[in-house]
């Protein structure tokens, strides 16, 4: 098995993820909101697997929602990959409607990273 390093400070400085695209869509009487993101390996390894939370706040910094992340391609060191990713939406949750009636422009993206697989085994968290 890896080595395990705990230092979450760290996490930031070896991937970021940024949400650069926020929409809506309908398909077949579903509904969902549709996100594009790039994800960045600043570290000078290659990554197998991050895992993190996207925190969706208005300008105030209020939480609106937050999104479990997950992705599992690799991501060679120094690169960007685009990931491009639904949740399902539902009118009845003020949290969905909050979220799918607001500009990209509007919110706040924060991602919280938990860990980071890296393509030798090593692990960060």
């Amino acid at each position: 098995m890896g080595t395990q390093i705990n230092n979450p400070d760290n996490l930031l400085d070896v991937v970021k993820v940024q949400c650069v695209q926020k929409g809506y869509q309908e398909y077949d009487y579903e509904e969902f909101i549709t996100y594009k993101f790039l994800i960045e390996n600043k570290s000078n390894k290659d990554i197998r697997a991050i895992k993190g939370n996207i925190v969706f706040t208005n300008l105030f910094g209020d939480k609106i929602n937050t999104l479990s992340f997950v992705y599992d391609d690799p991501i060679k060191s120094g690169r960007k990959n685009n990931y491009n990713a639904t949740t399902d939406y539902n009118q009845f949750i003020e949290e969905d409607r909050a979220l799918k009636n607001k500009d990209l422009k509007d919110l706040k993206i924060i991602w919280e990273p938990l860990k980071v697989i890296f393509s030798d085994g090593t692990t960060l968290e």
